[in-house]
């Protein structure tokens, strides 16, 4: 079930929503697989521990890093260089700017 959900996540720049989404889904997956409903009360935490599952968001955050740790180790003329290190050409739109993978990789490092 989780594979499924984070295949290919090393490379996506998830936004803060998103994840939280993924982890509503993954919750309401074990307590489908547990047969426990919000009724009873129990806490997803105490299912996960039952289960041994730990949450999409770590494993993500695992697998992020997992692949800059390969990334980093490629040679300097590998063309997966050549694009982490492009730059694009022209302005910015107003508003916020959009969240890289570079700046959630950043997250990630601080977080662990």
């Amino acid at each position: 079930m989780q594979s499924v959900m984070v295949y290919g996540s090393e490379t996506w720049a998830v936004r803060v929503k998103e994840e939280r989404r993924m982890e509503r889904n993954e919750n309401a997956m074990l307590r489908w697989m547990c047969g426990v409903s919000l009724k009873k009360k129990i806490p997803t935490a105490e299912l996960r521990s039952r289960l041994g599952i730990e949450g999409v968001a770590e494993v993500m955050r695992r697998g992020r890093l997992r692949w800059f740790g390969h990334v980093e180790r490629k040679e300097a003329d590998d063309w997966v260089n050549a694009c982490r290190n492009l730059r694009v050409a022209g302005s910015r739109g107003r508003g916020r700017p959009r969240m890289t993978w570079r700046v959630r990789l950043d997250g990630d490092m601080k977080v662990m």
